[in-house]
């Protein structure tokens, strides 16, 4: 078995080293992140990332342009598994769902790693590559994992590699199952991925609004977020950097509860809206009331990683993008 998948990765990676390229980030406002739900359980859509963008660089740093040599903007691009969905988007990982086989994908670009600390983790009797050939695979049965390293040298340098985990929901697959479904994906992720060279991040202006949700507590708010550099996105939390002054700060927004309760202030927005004010001296948290909660309750929450000077300025500009459900 070691030896197929040897030789199937091998022809995978002379694929992939030659597909370098120089393409064009997805257009501007190409994409919505929306939620969607089946069987009861939820996502976002398929249409909301319909390719991978992954890099083991610092988002901030790349956006920043501070060291394009030490930090270029180069993104690892390929499909994600046929039939998935996108549970979490962030600027080095991704996590995608399979609703009908229940098969949750995950991926991250890491910039350090050795094939000898990724098989600590592993038994020898299920180790199915040893990262000789630039990749490294076993599986976890009793845990229903399968899980993969693969080099990424060739792209950004160093002892970069593709983390890859398959989890198993339904608990039905036997450890050898589980293999080959691992074995599989790093072939295919292999015969697909190629190196995108920008000169930006990928997802500058790319994404026109995201849908944030709880599930638990039945709430959805809407972002505007044209023209924003979106480096994460989950079901109730969304990032975005901004630049200034030669530097980037980050907003975050997201569905959550009251924090700090004895540290907050009462605040207003120059409309009149009330929220409440947790600053500190390199970032400010403005809590805007939506809704009670099963347990607590649920608030607009968001930071601005900026002076409490400059915070009042920058929340006047960022909460108008926020479209907040009607009050029943």
């Amino acid at each position: 078995m070691k030896r197929t998948l040897s030789t199937l990765l091998i022809l995978a990676l002379c694929l992939c080293l030659a597909s370098a390229v120089a393409a064009q980030a997805p257009a501007a406002g190409s994409l919505r992140a929306e939620k969607q739900t089946i069987r009861g359980n939820t996502s976002f859509t398929p249409a909301s990332y319909p390719e991978i963008w992954l890099t083991p660089f610092s988002a901030q740093y790349i956006v920043e342009g501070r060291d394009s040599e030490r930090y270029p903007a180069n993104f690892l691009r390929f499909a994600p598994p046929e039939g998935t969905a996108p549970l979490r988007i962030e600027s080095d990982s991704a996590s995608l769902i399979d609703f009908n086989t229940l098969f949750q994908y995950s991926y991250e670009a890491v910039n350090r790693y050795a094939f000898e600390l990724f098989l600590e983790r592993a038994e020898e009797e299920h180790i199915l590559a040893d990262g000789a050939d630039g990749v490294a695979v076993y599986v976890i049965p009793g845990n229903r994992r399968g899980r993969a390293l693969i080099d990424l040298k060739e792209f950004f340098g160093g002892t970069s590699k593709l983390w890859i985990e398959i989890y198993d929901h339904t608990g039905d697959l036997s450890g050898e199952e589980l293999g080959q479904l691992i074995q599989e994906e790093v072939a295919r992720v292999q015969g697909g991925m190629e190196l995108v060279e920008l000169d930006r991040f990928w997802s500058q202006g790319v994404f026109a609004s995201v849908e944030l949700f709880s599930d638990f507590d039945k709430v959805t708010v809407t972002v505007d977020t044209s023209g924003m550099t979106l480096t994460r996105i989950r079901d109730d939390k969304l990032e975005t950097y901004d630049l200034k002054d030669g530097g980037a700060y980050s907003t975050e927004i997201s569905i959550g509860s009251l924090m700090w309760e004895d540290e907050v202030e009462d605040r207003e927005l120059a409309d009149g809206t009330p929220y409440k004010l947790r600053a500190s001296e390199y970032s400010g948290h403005a809590f805007f009331f939506i809704q009670e909660g099963r347990y607590s309750d649920v608030y607009l929450v968001i930071r601005i990683g900026v002076s409490p000077e400059e915070f009042a300025a920058e929340l006047e500009r960022v909460f108008p993008l926020v479209t907040l459900p009607e009050a029943e």
